[in-house]
């Protein structure tokens, strides 16, 4: 309840600052019409009135019609598309900031005020204005066509997905795994905006992808216990020749039944490795693949991952099966070759990518969002994901699939 709240209470916060940076445009630009101000507030209070019903009720249906859901993804797309316009104008004004201080400082001094306001006048000046100002309004008019035609396309474009492949080096790796492929799956968040068919086009797929083992690291629901069974109906199907495994995420314990879900995610075919490890054998070779159950809050990390190494007692190399992608570290810190994991979602909403770092919401809590990382001889791999958190909408951040071959 108090997480909605917030979630509310940011959502409006940001569309009350684009509100009034578009009345106060408004009020300074000659030649719109009267009406343009109340045409303006009309449109706001229609996207805005109904956020606090979706986000208090919206989370607890497990089913809605398709009438529905067209109904609600103009409303979607307009808080993608402004709160993207809102980051960049926000942004712009904490960038100005500093010269703003510095030049009313200045103009503290009669003198140069004085100077200032008669330059004002000169018809240099003003014809130097007028071109910033049509400037800065092309400007704001290409972002928010922008931001709105990318966020209709995350939002229309919700079945489309990657096939990302990787080679990983694993320290150690006996012979007859070299070659040996992993494929991994995440955060399915079985849902209203991931039923039964999405979910089985995706195990399909998967499925043709061939790999010699399946991983999928967590969120196999959103928030409700009977979410469980359309993904357990779906992932029955999910096959390969050295097994198919999984660890739980956060928001399977959303559920506040845990161990339900884990008992029904068991019983179709994906292996929950739950603090524990088991032996992936090819003859009288092996290595060693752990599991450990979501890190929430106040938890230590390291009491999971010495649960799981305890079934692994011997020098074959480790990998681990960690759904939030946070413990890289401590994982390499206790020898482990490869951490598979997901939960960021690859940021899901992305409005930009500085060298390899997604610039999304995601990126505020981990700097381990998308991809293949390393440190020293450790490797983490952090899948995007195929489902949603929020909103069924990904924007510069495909759905994927993942084939890792170790080497």
């Amino acid at each position: 309840m108090m997480f909605r709240l917030i979630a509310i209470l940011i959502i409006l916060t940001f569309q009350l600052f684009l509100y009034l940076r578009l009345r106060k445009y408004i009020l300074e630009k000659q030649g719109l019409p009267r009406s343009s101000g109340s045409i303006a507030l009309g449109v706001f209070l229609f996207f805005n009135v109904p956020v606090p019903i979706v986000l208090s009720y919206f989370w607890s249906l497990t089913h809605l019609p398709a009438w529905a859901m067209t109904i609600l993804m103009p409303l979607f797309i307009w808080h993608i598309a402004t709160l993207f316009i809102a980051l960049a104008l926000g942004s712009l004004m904490l960038l100005q900031l500093p010269f703003v201080l510095a030049f009313r400082t200045a103009m503290l001094h009669p003198s140069i005020r004085t100077k200032v306001d008669h330059m004002k006048e000169t018809p240099q000046f003003k014809k130097f204005n007028a071109s910033r100002r049509s400037f800065l309004e092309k400007g704001v008019v290409g972002l928010s066509a922008y931001s709105f035609v990318g966020a209709a396309a995350g939002a229309v474009s919700t079945g489309d997905f990657e096939i990302t492949r990787r080679t990983i080096t694993i320290p150690g790796l006996p012979e007859e795994f070299k070659g040996f492929t992993i494929g991994m799956m995440s955060d399915i968040h079985s849902s209203i905006f991931m039923n039964k068919e999405d979910m089985s086009a995706y195990v399909k797929e998967m499925n043709g992808l061939n790999t010699d083992m399946i991983v999928v690291t967590g969120d196999f629901v959103n928030s409700k216990t009977e979410e469980v069974y359309p993904f357990a109906e779906a992932f029955s199907e999910l096959k390969a020749a050295h097994g198919v495994y999984g660890c739980l995420g956060n928001h399977d314990y959303f559920t506040k039944n845990v161990d339900l879900v884990a008992k029904k995610v068991d019983e179709c075919g994906v292996k929950l490795l739950r603090n524990d490890a088991v032996q992936i054998r090819k003859g009288e070779s092996f290595f060693n693949l752990l599991g450990v159950d979501d890190i929430g809050r106040n938890m230590q990390p390291d009491d999971y991952f010495k649960k799981a190494l305890a079934f692994a007692k011997n020098d074959q190399p480790k990998i681990l099966l960690c759904h939030k992608p946070y413990y890289f570290q401590q994982a390499k810190d206790l020898g482990i070759a490869l951490t598979l994991s997901g939960h960021t979602h690859g940021g899901q909403i992305v409005f930009g990518t500085v060298e390899r770092t997604p610039i999304s919401l995601a990126a505020l809590a981990s700097k381990y969002v998308s991809g293949h990382y390393m440190l020293g001889d450790s490797n983490l791999y952090v899948n995007n994901g195929i489902g949603y958190t929020g909103i069924p909408v990904r924007v510069n951040c495909p759905a994927e699939l993942t084939i890792l071959t170790l080497a």
